[in-house]
């Protein structure tokens, strides 16, 4: 952690250099949290998104684009944000022959980066904003935990299929203690949820201090844990900090709902 350049005075890049990128090894992230043993039933992945792709072109012209990547969950490695901001801003000046190069360039550094294939994406826009599911936001909620509590979360004897989703998330970085807001999105089957436990839990977070991908994952493993879900997936969409977006999705299913998108407030 003493090694992650978050938090620590920076001098900014003026040419190309991929060994800016900094790994985050996903098995001690685990260990450090306790649930190394629990992850076997969790498929998914993380989804980048960067509006401050730019390049220039053989004629030394910029090109601007929007970067999109996407890792498995059972890559070795997560990438550190701000390294991965250091590393694009290292592309600014530098010269590609067409968008394929730079593609290629991209891919071999970030799949070296995360030990794990990558898919990239450049576009000219942003993907469509989709709306969110139903929310939880105007439970009542009486009292929230000052540390993350599983125990809150409560069930009802009634099977049902349910989408439901809350913009109050909030987490803090676990170098810098910035705060970091995410709209979260859950799907499940299984015994119903009471919506003003999961609120309550979902708040929980608040001051704790994680990544974006260890939240999740242990939203994720908490309420499959303490809600005995028989289907499960999880969507965080983070806003956006320096330009990057950050959107890790957790589910129990193999063929889970791979569709990238925006959440409203991003």
């Amino acid at each position: 952690m003493k090694e992650l350049p978050l938090g620590k005075s920076t001098n900014y890049p003026i040419s190309y250099d991929s060994n800016l990128l900094v790994a985050i090894n996903r098995l001690d992230s685990r260990r450090k949290l306790g649930f190394e043993d629990s992850v076997y039933a969790m498929h998914g992945f993380d989804t980048w998104t960067s509006y401050e792709l730019s390049w220039l072109n053989l004629e030394s012209i910029p090109k601007n684009g929007i970067l999109y990547l996407t890792y498995l969950v059972s890559s070795k490695n997560f990438i550190e944000s701000k390294s991965l901001k250091l590393y694009l801003n290292s592309l600014n000046n530098t010269k590609f022959s067409n968008k394929d190069d730079l593609l290629k360039t991209l891919q071999k550094d970030l799949e070296r980066c995360v030990q794990d294939s990558v898919s990239i994406e450049i576009l000219d826009s942003p993907k469509s904003i989709k709306q969110s599911t139903e929310t939880i936001d105007n439970s009542f909620v009486e009292n929230i935990s000052p540390g993350v509590n599983s125990l809150v979360l409560k069930t009802e004897n009634i099977i049902l299929e349910e989408n439901l989703s809350s913009e109050l998330f909030r987490s803090l970085c676990p170098i810098t203690s910035q705060p970091d807001w995410a709209t979260i999105n859950i799907y499940y089957r299984g015994p119903k949820i009471i919506k003003e436990t999961l609120l309550s839990y979902l708040l929980s977070y608040r001051n704790h201090q994680g990544f974006h991908e260890e939240c999740v994952e242990r939203i994720f493993l908490d309420i499959l844990k303490r809600c005995n879900s028989e289907i499960l997936t999880v969507r965080a969409n983070f806003l956006r900090r320096g330009g990057i977006e950050i959107n890790p999705i957790r589910s129990t299913l193999k063929d889970f709902n791979e569709e990238q998108y925006r959440g409203e407030r991003q």
